[in-house]
């Protein structure tokens, strides 16, 4: 047997932790010294420390890992808690990484102040094209991601044009409206639904006389700095908005290369150039 402080050693755990753990009943001493005090702790009782500390770190109350571990709950059952456990914890490291991206996007756009000099507006007009596509809200970028994974699965290489997403809401990156689609430079001429069942509406990308379209590349890092410089320039040379935001994929994101995506809005004059 150990002394409480070989077994912290073995555990790898506190001697302070092991002592309260005895308070609390959740693990005796397999001995103590009559004479000295002395706790004394068997390897026998790692096991049920193990379990002790996996329940804990599932965010388990004590009481509760108490009861668990009386029980005697099943290491197959524990197996399946910690994975749910962990698939939530990664959910939670990308949560924060994405969130840590938009943070140095925003420290960015400070730094380099409007930042609309990095970017050239091009307004245009776009011809009207057939367009296969799927609307429906998203909550958050990883069911859209998705989605768009799906549909360039599903629509023949030979059909597709280009993808092309479409927000038909205010922006809410906790609900997302989106029409998620490609245009087509070839008609489809049969139904055509996705593994889950959702089935894609064919109808037509309306033509647009002025298109005040800007080019941004690889990740959304700097998504902030391109739609801020399109805006600026749109109030700039007195345009309005005057129908949905799209976004074009020029280089698809899915096939290895840097993603290239042109944000496009319908525009239309307001009057006189402010300033």
């Amino acid at each position: 047997m150990f002394r409480i402080g070989e077994f912290s050693q073995i555990a790898r755990v506190s001697a302070r932790l092991l002592r309260y753990y005895d308070g609390l009943g959740l693990l005796r001493p397999q001995r103590i010294d009559p004479q000295t005090g002395y706790r004394f702790y068997s390897a026998q009782q790692l096991p049920r420390l193990n379990r002790i500390l996996a329940l804990k770190d599932l965010g388990l109350a004590l009481d509760q890992v108490a009861r668990f571990v009386d029980d005697d709950i099943s290491t197959e059952e524990i197996r399946r808690m910690l994975t749910l456990k962990k698939a939530e914890v990664e959910a939670e490291l990308r949560e924060g990484q994405d969130r840590l991206r938009r943070i140095e996007a925003r420290l960015r756009q400070i730094d380099e102040g409007d930042g609309s000099r990095s970017f050239d507006v091009l307004l245009k007009p776009v011809a009207a094209q057939p367009f296969i596509a799927l609307r429906g809200r998203f909550a958050g970028m990883d069911p859209v991601i998705a989605t768009l994974r799906a549909l360039t699965a599903r629509i023949p290489e030979a059909s597709r044009d280009k993808l092309v997403v479409l927000a038909h809401s205010d922006f809410d990156d906790e609900e997302l409206d989106l029409e998620i689609g490609f245009s087509l430079n070839r008609a489809i001429n049969r139904r055509v639904s996705l593994a889950d069942g959702r089935e894609l509406s064919l109808s037509e990308l309306p033509a647009v006389p002025s298109m005040a379209a800007i080019v941004r590349r690889d990740t959304d890092l700097d998504g902030h700095r391109a739609f801020g410089a399109l805006g600026q320039w749109i109030e700039a040379n007195g345009f309005s908005i005057c129908g949905p935001c799209r976004e074009v994929f020029l280089e698809s994101p899915f096939q290895g290369g840097d993603m290239v995506v042109e944000i496009q809005f319908p525009v239309e004059r307001t009057g006189t150039t402010p300033g």
